[in-house]
Order: structure tokens, then sequence, then C-alpha cells
């Protein structure tokens, strides 16, 4: 073989590196089921987790119950152990879900133990609905609830829960917080929106007759009537004395100077009186006005006017 003639031999490349691997081994169809498995998992527990929040939200909705009372349609006359009371009051589901009324506590009232609990009545929303309750014993002896205090209302919601509720009354509705005060302070002593009457008698003294009414069934003492007027001299009628029911009575109160010092101060005389007595006893009180006041301030000044 000459030099030139043929090309030099091709021994191929020696020691060559073959490919390296790749960094992360190929998945083969077991890895692709695994990371199925994973994916519909997570897929399965997104869907639980908004069905839970969903029940929950569901729950919450169906515990929201939302009451309000109106006016009393029945009042009893009486409430004590020997003769329990009974109201029906006006109720308005103000909520998103139908809701049972299972019975009512009120404020300074109690439930007779043996009363047996009334048919559910049911409150559909936006719907008024009148819930009784029977049993009703006024605990007079106690203090006054207070024109703030709830009634409880025992109900069923939604969501078949039974418990007590709150519940306020509309406005212009006193509605079962008139209750405990009918009951244990009885009616009031109504005084006619019209002046008393007026007489100047002979000795300089002036009277003056108020007409009282009593609006209730049952005849009304007051048991306590007397004057603030500084330096004035009131005789009226000696309490305890009655206004018979449903009737009105005149009570005519004559006045005069005791102390000119006290009475040109001048304070516009009031009439203080008190209904019932013991733990029923009521106050109340009652400004004379218009002509009454004007010729009370003439007796002063006829009196004592050289002192001034």
């Amino acid at each position: 073989m000459e030099h030139g003639d043929q090309g030099p031999l091709d021994l191929g490349v020696v020691g060559e590196t073959p490919d390296e691997p790749d960094d992360e081994p190929r998945g083969g169809p077991s890895g692709r089921r695994v990371w199925t498995a994973v994916a519909a998992a997570f897929v399965v527990g997104a869907g639980l987790g908004l069905f839970v929040a969903d029940a929950r939200d569901d729950a919450a909705s169906y515990s929201d119950v939302r009451l309000a009372s109106g006016a009393l349609q029945a009042l009893p006359d009486r409430a004590n152990e020997e003769s329990p009371g009974r109201i029906e009051l006006s109720l308005l589901n103000l909520g998103e879900h139908e809701v049972e009324i299972l019975g009512m506590e009120l404020p300074g009232m109690s439930v007779r133990a043996d009363e047996e609990r009334a048919e559910p009545i049911t409150a559909s929303p936006g719907e008024w609905v009148t819930a009784s309750q029977g049993g009703l014993i006024a605990d007079c002896a106690g203090a006054d609830p207070g024109d703030d205090a709830p009634v409880r209302v025992h109900v069923r919601d939604a969501g078949g829960t039974e418990r007590l509720v709150d519940v306020g009354a509309l406005p212009d509705f006193g509605g079962a917080l008139e209750v405990w005060g009918h009951l244990c302070r009885g009616p009031e002593l109504v005084f006619p929106l019209m002046d008393a009457v007026v007489q100047v008698n002979d000795d300089g003294s002036v009277t003056t007759t108020l007409r009282v009414s009593n609006d209730g069934s049952e005849p009304l003492e007051v048991s306590r009537f007397q004057t603030l007027a500084p330096g004035l001299v009131a005789t009226g009628p000696e309490p305890p004395f009655e206004v018979p029911p449903d009737e009105s009575l005149d009570v005519p109160v004559t006045w005069t100077v005791g102390d000119c010092r006290q009475a040109l101060t001048w304070e516009a005389p009031e009439i203080e009186y008190s209904t019932g007595s013991g733990a029923t006893s009521a106050p109340g009180w009652y400004p004379l006005t218009g002509a009454a006041q004007a010729e009370l301030v003439l007796m002063v000044d006829r009196v004592c006017g050289d002192e001034r």
C-alpha cells in the first residue's frame, strides 16, 4: 500500500461517553395512576369541603330566628295561683324560614308547673300569627321588670332545634310588656283632658274641682292624695277613697295661704297621689294649670301683696 492512495483508517471515537440519563425518571403507567388518584382525591376533598361549608351555612340559616311582638289580643283580669291567666299575643316572623311557636315567657311572670303546652303555631316568613300562653302567674311582689324586658318565646327553628329567643315589641306596641303592669299596678287614675273647675269663695280661698275616672273593671283605691305647693294649704278628700269601675268622680280641693314668704316664691302646684296599696301601689302626679293656677296666683297676691 502506498502512502496517499487511501484515506486514514476510521477507528471511531475511542472511549465515547454514552448519553447521560435524564435527571428525572420517565413515568410509566403506574406513575400516571398514582397522580390520577391524587388529583381525584383533591377534587373530591374540595367538593366535600364545599358541601360541608354549605351545610354549615344552611344550619346557621335554619337557626336564625327573628320574631317581633305586636298587639295583645287577649289580656287576663288576674293571674295568680288560684286563677292563672292566659294571654294571646300577635307575633311577626321577620326571618327567612318557617318557625313553630311552642310557648312564651313574660317579664315578671311564671308559668304554672302543670300547665300543658299549647298546640304549636306555625309562622311562615313575613306572616303574623296569634300565639297563646296559659297558666300565667304574676309576681306582683317582685320588682317591676321595666319596659326593656324582652318576651321570651319557645320556638322550634327550621333545623328542628327547640330553644328560647328574646322578642322585642314593634314601635307603638307595648304588647306583652304591659301585662305585668296591668295585673300588678291595676288601672290608672285618669284625669280628663280638661282644666279643673275653679271657684273663689267668700273667705278668699279657692276651690278647684278635679274630675278623675277609673277605666278599669274593678273599683280603684286612691291610697294617697296630697298637694305639693310651698306656702299653700290644701284641704281635700281623706284617703283612702275609691273610684267606681268605669265611672268618674269629682274631687274638690280648697286652697288657702299658710306662709306668704314661701308662697311668694311661687312654684306651680301639683297633686300627688297613689293608687292601690302595698306591692301594687303605683304613684302619680297631676299639675294644676290654666284657670286653676291663675286663680291661685291671684289669691296669693290678694293675701300677701303687702309683704312683697
